[in-house]
């Protein structure tokens, strides 16, 4: 996932994009509310940057967001993992890197408020506390502490 703040007349807006597929995002507002947005085209404009952290040589006006190469593992020692369908209602916490995941701090019946840390995953020797984006209650904890998981692998559910 990646956090843009952008400036609307002469107002800060912090948007959170998680890329569901090549040209599919789910955009998480902060009133909690997500929008599901579809890259249907795109053109290079060069006096038109808009997105941030662009490599030299490149000017595109989209960048697309690739998540990074899962670290190699060996498949008998990562617990089973489910892969995410695309999540419209919100109801799914998923990886946002490969990594290890050190701790859970939630259970199965946890009432969470958004912002409250659900577990730590290990990711190039720094701990990550991935939290909660919105209220809920835990519906499943499809982890356990030592599992290896991948970019988007689901890890929490909510009720819905």
């Amino acid at each position: 996932m990646r956090r843009y703040t952008v400036r609307i007349n002469d107002t800060d807006h912090v948007l959170d994009v998680e890329e569901l597929a090549r040209d599919a995002f789910t955009v998480h507002l902060a009133d909690g509310r997500l929008v599901d947005v579809m890259l249907t085209d795109h053109q290079d404009l060069a006096q038109a940057v808009i997105a941030p952290q662009l490599e030299i040589g490149h000017s595109r006006a989209v960048t697309k967001v690739t998540p990074p190469a899962p670290a190699a593992h060996s498949e008998a020692t990562s617990a089973p993992v489910r892969r995410p369908a695309p999540d419209r209602a919100g109801r799914t916490v998923t990886s946002p890197m490969p990594g290890v995941v050190l701790s859970i701090e939630v259970v199965v019946g946890t009432k969470v408020q958004r912002g409250q840390t659900l577990l730590v995953l290990e990711a190039m020797k720094m701990k990550n506390e991935i939290k909660a984006e919105r209220d809920g209650t835990i519906a499943a904890v499809l982890v356990q502490a030592g599992a290896q998981v991948k970019h988007s692998d689901v890890l929490v559910e909510y009720e819905s």
